[in-house]
């Protein structure tokens, strides 16, 4: 297996836009690992020095163009991935900046949960203490740090319109799920040739739910992913999985129907890999799993299922 090293800048990134047909920038074999970095939001302008003003005629600027803030290392063809396969991403390592920031947008330009009370702009720096893992937040909290990539996904389907990178789907892409830290693996449907992998979004810390619009928004020095091709068995859409839980997730403009998504992958799940039958899958999730908002503020919202490994015994099937 070999490692690659691939650095963010203007040849190896996607800046805001996810594009069915991007060329891929490196192309490795299956099961070998990925170092990479991320750039901060807006072509990585969001550093200590951005101002209010500056960040709102960035924002401004893109949704003009047609783009979200983020810039994706990537597109990464994985060699023998075909449609039909599923990608599995292994999250070894997650290296932060020493800054990060959160963003309040204006009442009439926010998708924040609270937009109609929450009418004013406001932005945040945060120095990010990379020894203890913790950001102040004022002079009595002290958060802390769970580094994971907001975006991580594979090209969607030839036949798609390119997209602004705000807005997740079944090739994964802007998740914001805060589960997917280091030691969690992400299993991505594969819709092209080559899969078409690329990361970005970096937070460093994130409430599920994501309820601003942005979380503790910064980039990542160091992404070490390892990423394999499986065969001969498909998926609808992304699912992981931590030490400790199972976690299926949902897609929609509509909550609810993001959270069938959510229960119906995870039926799906407990019967291949545990030989439930789907009704028992179906009791065993009103018993065990939680559904989690996993970002309400994408107009594309996100639920997550999350069911404890613990309860199983060991061998599945």
């Amino acid at each position: 297996m070999t490692t690659h090293v691939l650095k963010a800048c203007p040849e190896t990134i996607q800046g805001g836009i996810i594009a069915p047909h991007a060329k891929p920038v490196r192309t490795i074999a299956s099961g070998d690992t990925v170092i990479l970095d991320t750039w901060a939001m807006w072509d990585n302008a969001g550093g200590p020095s951005l101002d209010l003003a500056q960040a709102l005629e960035l924002r401004n600027r893109f949704r003009t163009e047609g783009r979200g803030p983020h810039s994706l290392t990537g597109p990464i063809a994985v060699e023998s991935a075909l449609p039909g396969d599923v990608l599995k991403v292994e999250i070894q390592r997650l290296e932060i900046a020493d800054h990060g920031l959160n963003l309040i947008f204006p009442g009439g330009r926010s998708r924040g949960l609270l937009s109609d009370i929450f009418q004013d702009a406001e932005l945040r720096h945060f120095e990010l203490d990379r020894r203890t893992m913790t950001a102040k937040f004022g002079e009595r909290i002290t958060i802390p740090l769970r580094p994971f990539l907001g975006i991580m996904g594979v090209l969607p389907p030839f036949s798609e319109e390119p997209r602004s990178s705000a807005i997740p789907g079944n090739f994964g892409g802007n998740i914001d799920c805060s589960d997917l830290v280091v030691g969690a693996t992400l299993y991505l449907p594969v819709f092209v040739e080559g899969a078409g992998f690329y990361a970005g979004d970096a937070h460093a810390a994130q409430g599920s739910g994501e309820v601003v619009q942005t979380a503790l928004e910064t980039a990542m020095t160091a992404a070490q992913l390892q990423l394999t091709v499986i065969k001969g068995r498909s998926i609808k859409r992304p699912w992981a999985e931590t030490p400790d839980h199972f976690i299926t997730m949902g897609f929609d403009e509509d909550l609810r129907e993001a959270a069938r998504q959510a229960v119906l992958d995870m039926i799906d799940l407990l019967v291949a890999t545990q030989g439930m039958t789907a009704s028992d899958a179906y009791a065993l999730c009103s018993l065990q799993a939680d559904l989690l908002i996993t970002q309400i503020v994408n107009s594309v919202n996100g639920v997550h299922a999350r069911m404890p490994k613990a309860i199983f015994r060991p061998g599945g099937q």
